[in-house]
């Protein structure tokens, strides 16, 4: 997944320079990637959205190509939604679509700014808060917490190619890393040095309640795969229990990584769901 079909610019936002690449006309609809992505991890949807919108991709903070310095201290949720914050200043009321931590962000922006966000597509957000509502996502909660905790030492040793492997058999399922293709994990390699940063901050006391997921005003597409673990389908029923104007559609024979293992079939139901913001043809 290397160069984009369109040049990548930048933004200055917080104080920071985020890379930045636009695409195509019309109404623009903003896309925010997950953990050790970037935004070439959107490179084949954003092509296929760009057919009938204005497609902004950006990288977060710390990540390709402008990694910078980070620390399990500095990389948290709440910069992240700043900088998202920024950005959705900069481009003014957009749609914005989010992938796992990414759609968490989302969520939490819309929440903060509901006048700068026209729709909502959150693909199994990681807002993992919300599984301490259910017996069930209790124990979901705790067995990839321990599943996932001897990431960070596997980083430490250097193997970081079985460390990603490890990663994406927690959040995809047995044999995960066959879901991605190769240049996807290319990508994520290229970012790992974000994942244990982010795994200590999702282990961090954070705050997000049913009742945080019914002030959500823009109407809102939720996304999940059949075969996606208990963690993100549990997050996913509790959200469309409590958001009020909330859709959810489950995309066969997919987990987690959704825009990767499926882009076509990712940007056509986004696209569905977007036609309905399209300005009606006046009435001769």
């Amino acid at each position: 997944m290397g160069a984009t079909s369109e040049s990548m610019n930048s933004l200055q936002v917080n104080g920071t320079e985020l890379a930045c690449v636009e695409r195509g006309e019309g109404q623009t609809i903003i896309l925010v990637h997950g953990a050790i992505g970037d935004l070439r991890s959107w490179e084949s949807v954003a092509i296929k959205l760009a057919a009938r919108y204005r497609v902004v991709t950006y990288s977060r903070r710390w990540h390709y190509p402008l990694y910078g310095a980070t620390n399990d201290a500095g990389y948290t949720a709440a910069i992240h939604t700043a900088d998202l914050l920024g950005v959705m200043e900069h481009f003014g009321p957009s749609h914005l679509a989010g992938h796992s931590y990414g759609a968490a962000l989302c969520a939490v922006a819309a929440l903060q700014r509901p006048g700068l966000v026209k729709s909502l597509v959150l693909a199994e957000p990681s807002l993992f808060p919300l599984l301490q509502f259910s017996a069930e996502g209790k124990q979901a909660e705790a067995e990839a917490a321990a599943a996932s905790a001897h990431v960070p030492e596997l980083l430490k040793q250097g193997q970081r190619v079985r460390a990603l492997h490890e990663f994406l058999n927690i959040i995809l399922g047995t044999n995960g890393a066959e879901r991605i293709p190769a240049l996807g994990q290319e990508v994520m390699l290229d970012n790992l040095s974000t994942l244990g940063p982010m795994l200590a901050e999702m282990r961090a006391d954070s705050l997000f309640t049913p009742q945080h997921a019914a002030a959500i005003k823009p109407p809102t597409l939720l996304l999940d795969g059949e075969h996606t673990p208990a963690i993100f389908r549990i997050t996913i029923e509790e959200m469309q229990r409590a958001i009020p104007n909330a859709r959810r559609v489950t995309l066969p024979d997919l987990s987690h990584g959704l825009h990767l293992e499926n882009p076509t079939l990712f940007a056509e139901t986004v696209q569905e769901f977007l036609a309905q913001f399209q300005k009606q043809p006046a009435i001769a």
